[in-house]
């Protein structure tokens, strides 16, 4: 096992992970900006809770989809053999790093959104694997 996971190469999984809550991050805020500026207009200012209901939203679900291109970069230049491993990492970090940073998996949608982002992170990985044959 040892074996097995030091072909890791832990610096793409690790930037991976991080990278993709930066791009998250930059999706969320530009969601965000370009609602509030279709919905009041540019002249007008925005009121405090315009926002609200669209960023819980917009926060999370582009997660999922960052972290399967997150992977599959990852995974790119792993062998094949660990190259799902890398996928299954960046998603599992991506997961841990979410939960740190915006909530605990406590309630049903949390534990979706979780498992959601490790099986992207292993279709990233799978995907990174057929990108190289």
């Amino acid at each position: 096992m040892t074996d097995f996971l030091s072909k890791v190469r832990w610096g793409r999984v690790l930037l991976a992970g991080l990278v993709t809550h930066v791009a998250n991050v930059v999706v969320a805020v530009l969601l965000i900006v370009v609602y509030t500026l279709l919905a009041v207009g540019p002249q007008r200012e925005p009121s405090g809770g315009i926002t609200d209901p669209l960023a819980s939203q917009v926060a999370t679900w582009p997660v999922p989809i960052l972290t399967l291109f997150a992977a599959a970069w990852a995974a790119r230049r792993a062998e094949p053999a660990t190259a799902a491993l890398h996928g299954l990492l960046v998603g599992f970090f991506v997961a841990v790093l979410f939960s740190v940073f915006y909530f605990a998996p406590f309630d049903l949608w949390g534990l979706l959104l979780f498992a959601l982002m490790i099986a992207a992170g292993f279709a990233g990985g799978l995907i990174g694997r057929a990108d190289r044959k």
